[in-house]
């Protein structure tokens, strides 16, 4: 991110020479509030999160082998076993379906009348004996389960797993005593799965959406240096998340990550207070598009020093024989609405030139600069006595003469914000986007800085592992 090069280049702009510091008292300044951008920015992240290793999770605490009885003396006597294949998993907007096929065998026998004795009840007839899927090929079941998925208020993946679907597909009719085993199969094949119920719940609930957020929630509150020129302070102030979806490809929830922010770019490291994770608190009307409103702080120091290192000398020609060359500039702060600046010249003659200047930005991008005046230091009798000649022509010349198209350093910032954003932010949570659009919407003159408001637009997308 090169934003203070914007700053840095609309002074340079100006007057594209070397600064030296002097300290003059300013006799007034336009109050504003540096750290306060003028509108909150809204970022909404196309966020994914992989729900594919908490599905399999799911699948691997279950286990594959069940068993179960009723051990009655009068009437049907029954044990069973259950075998079930993996989970098979799919999902579709917003719930997630889960698939078990399975086979089982029943050994059961019927007894139409106990009686005890000896004190323990006895068939007093011989037992029928029957059997599904023993000794013959297991018998056939297949059962669904339903998962509905959102997002609470403390941005923790909440789920409600209940069966869907069960059907037997080699029904297991004894005729012998006409037994229908099926409504007992479902009965014990639901109870031990039931299980399952809670595991996928469980499951699906460990996903780190809400350990994430607060990693995020942390790291963007950190500044990011970007050398030479200063820190990028995003200062989120609200986070939510709404329009969850799921995509069975590759088994990814999808869902707006929306934060309400106030960017500030500065020149100078500042301390700015944190805080903790907030409440889930989605944004109405919000749109996949990022509005960022970035402010950008650039102190009269910091600036001298910039200038000084991009340091290029320039000449004023006053006459086909005479001319002048800009060799020093101080920037001494605001006056008003415009800005005071000492310049030392060299050439045909030799001096000091106080301006006093109102820099702006056109619809066209363009920086220029207005109202201008300025204050004569010089020894030489000759150069004030033609005053009045230079007062109209320095005037026009740099009224006309200063105009610096934006285009180039705002494409250079565009790619070099997007490099900076296309970064992992901490560990399995990477942040990818766009920037679409960087203008210049606001100058202002401060005691202490020159404050540049940025306007960019993009797609941003947040991916969890």
């Amino acid at each position: 991110m090169k934003c203070f090069k914007i700053v840095s280049f609309l002074t340079l702009g100006l007057f594209s020479c070397k600064t030296i510091t002097i300290e003059l008292p300013i006799p007034d300044f336009k109050v504003v509030d540096e750290v306060s951008a003028p509108e909150p920015s809204f970022l909404s992240l196309q966020t994914e999160l992989a729900l594919k290793p908490y599905l399999t999770e799911a699948d691997k605490s279950l286990d594959k082998k069940f068993s179960g009885e009723e051990d009655q003396c009068e009437g049907i006597r029954y044990n069973y076993h259950f075998e079930r294949e993996p989970l098979s998993f799919q999902l579709k907007d917003k719930e997630v379906l889960c698939d078990i096929d399975g086979k089982f065998d029943l050994s059961l026998s019927y007894c139409p009348d106990c009686q005890n004795v000896f004190g323990e009840p006895m068939c007093i007839i011989p037992r029928v004996y029957a059997s599904c899927g023993v000794g013959e090929p297991k018998r056939k079941v297949h059962i669904s389960y339903k998962s509905k998925i959102g997002i609470s208020d403390n941005f923790e993946l909440k789920s409600q797993t209940k069966l869907n679907e069960f059907t037997l597909i080699d029904p297991c009719k004894i005729t012998v005593f006409r037994y229908d085993a099926t409504p007992t199969i479902e009965k014990e094949v639901r109870a031990s799965l039931v299980q399952l119920e809670k595991e996928v719940d469980k499951q699906l609930a460990s996903a780190p959406i809400r350990s994430t957020m607060t990693e995020v929630w942390k790291s963007l509150q950190e500044p990011i240096l970007v050398e030479p020129y200063g820190y990028f302070y995003l200062r989120p102030q609200q986070i939510g998340i709404e329009d969850l979806t799921l995509k069975n490809e590759g088994q990814k929830a999808l869902f707006t990550t929306q934060l309400v922010a106030r960017p500030l770019f500065s020149t100078d490291a500042i301390t700015l207070p944190k805080s903790r994770l907030p409440q889930n608190t989605p944004q109405p009307n919000a749109t996949n598009t990022s509005v960022f409103n970035l402010r950008t702080v650039a102190s009269y120091d910091s600036i001298n020093r910039f200038l000084l290192r991009d340091f290029d000398t320039q000449q004023i020609k006053i006459t086909d024989k005479k001319y002048i060359n800009i060799d020093k500039v101080q920037i001494l702060g605001p006056q008003g609405e415009r800005l005071v600046l000492s310049v030392q010249f060299s050439g045909t003659k030799k001096g000091t030139l106080y301006l006093v200047v109102e820099p702006y930005i056109d619809l066209q991008q363009h920086l220029r600069i207005r109202e201008v005046d300025y204050e004569l230091r010089t020894k030489s009798v000759l150069l004030h006595s033609a005053k009045w000649m230079l007062n109209s022509k320095l005037k026009e010349q740099l009224t006309a003469n200063i105009d610096v198209d934006l285009s180039p350093i705002l494409t250079e910032s565009k790619a070099a914000i997007e490099q900076q954003i296309n970064s992992e932010i901490t560990k399995g949570v990477w942040l990818q986007g766009k920037i679409d659009e960087l203008s210049v919407q606001n100058l202002l003159l401060t005691t202490g800085f020159l404050v540049v408001d940025l306007r960019l637009s993009g797609k941003l997308k947040l991916k969890i592992d």
